[in-house]
């Protein structure tokens, strides 16, 4: 018996838009499709990355079967509603949809490879996680993450547990110029993060894609070795591995501030920010400058463009302050926050400023800290 299925087009590209990002070479990667006992097992897996799915399906005849990754994920995206056909057929994949079966198209089968199940996880590293917390986590530190940079612990986020407290996970994210950090409370096992985990940027997209399918809770864990995380959920695991970066002490640099924040609302310091920085050079140097009951952004550029505008501050009283800042990473801070006010602390121009989301989700606390930019260059976290 030969594979043989009807799946229906909607499921399909769901199982092709999971295992997308274990293709890190689309034009030489493969995706494994296995039929048996009524469902299709749908695979891709690199060095880095193995995702696996399954959805139920009209099977009527088993088998294994390989395809090129980027032709059949783009044709997944492309086809018509309804049911489609897949029938392996000597050499090809014969796929058949449309109403009235009207499309038809052969893919090349890959003979040299070898189906392989997804492995069995009986990991002690192990915790339920609410899928909603780990979003809201990894969008809050993921902008701090970069794909390359000259600093190693820059192109990875640090999952840990910060303190001894059982319940607290915290996620921190830096490439140097500014820190993320983010906390939520969840129920943990004694024996879960123990020690942390650094997640790649590419880490951190898989699993807000999972994320962003509705799932209530995510089971995640990590291999005995420390050198595998896995998330799963019903019928769809992902397995990563983990970076052997080891992630510096980045506590010693959070300030400690006592003075009282400067209460922003978030999205009108967007809408300014953004006018401003139309001004700005490819340092994209924003200047916030303080006096009494009032904020001042301004930037320009060596081509003599200037801009700025005024703001007013609830309850702010302080002293005169100028502080330059990368409004890049302003505007990235309140691009991923959802709260309507923002907390913004300050010693003076050249220490750390804090900032602070007002009204996050239950029992996420969130913390921005941006270095100030002095004597022309940017300082280091």
């Amino acid at each position: 018996m030969t594979l043989k299925i009807t799946i229906d087009r909607n499921l399909l590209s769901l199982a092709t838009a999971r295992v997308h990002g274990a293709m890190a070479e689309r034009n030489l990667a493969h995706v494994g499709l296995n039929a048996k006992k009524g469902r299709l097992y749908v695979a891709a897996a690199d060095q880095a990355l193995a995702v696996f799915n399954d959805f139920s399906c009209d099977v009527t005849g088993e088998g294994v079967a390989f395809v090129p990754a980027k032709l059949f994920s783009d044709l997944a995206r492309e086809l018509p509603e309804g049911d489609v056909h897949l029938e392996k057929e000597a050499t090809n994949l014969k796929v058949t949809a449309g109403p009235n079966k009207d499309f038809t198209m052969k893919l090349p089968l890959i003979d040299e490879a070898q189906w392989r199940d997804s492995p069995a996880v009986e990991y002690e590293n192990t915790a339920v996680i609410p899928v909603a917390k780990l979003a809201y986590m990894i969008d809050q530190v993921g902008s701090c993450v970069a794909v390359d940079s000259p600093r190693n612990y820059g192109t990875v986020a640090f999952l840990h547990r910060p303190t001894n407290d059982k319940t607290l996970l915290r996620l921190v994210g830096t490439d140097s110029f500014r820190l993320s950090f983010c906390d939520i409370r969840v129920d943990m096992p004694d024996a879960f993060l123990k020690a942390g985990v650094s997640l790649t940027k590419r880490a951190l997209s898989e699993l807000n894609r999972l994320a962003s399918e509705g799932f209530e809770s995510v089971r995640l864990s990590v291999s005995d070795d420390q050198t595998t995380l896995v998330a799963e959920v019903p019928n769809y695991q992902i397995f990563v591995r983990l970076s052997a970066v080891k992630y510096p002490n980045y506590t010693s640099v959070i300030p400690d501030l006592k003075q009282r924040g400067v209460l922003m609302n978030t999205n009108h310091m967007k809408s300014v920010a953004r006018r401003v920085l139309l001004a700005a050079d490819k340092g994209r140097v924003l200047q916030l400058s303080f006096s009494d009951a009032s904020l001042t952004l301004s930037s320009k550029n060596t081509a003599h463009s200037e801009s700025k505008e005024r703001i007013g501050l609830e309850g702010y009283h302080g002293a005169k302050c100028d502080i330059s800042i990368n409004g890049k990473y302003l505007t990235d801070i309140i691009n991923v926050t959802g709260a309507d006010k923002m907390s913004l602390q300050f010693k003076d121009a050249v220490e750390p400023i804090v900032l602070t989301p007002y009204g996050e989700p239950t029992d996420c606390n969130t913390r921005h800290i941006l270095v100030p930019i002095t004597g022309g260059a940017e300082a280091h976290v």
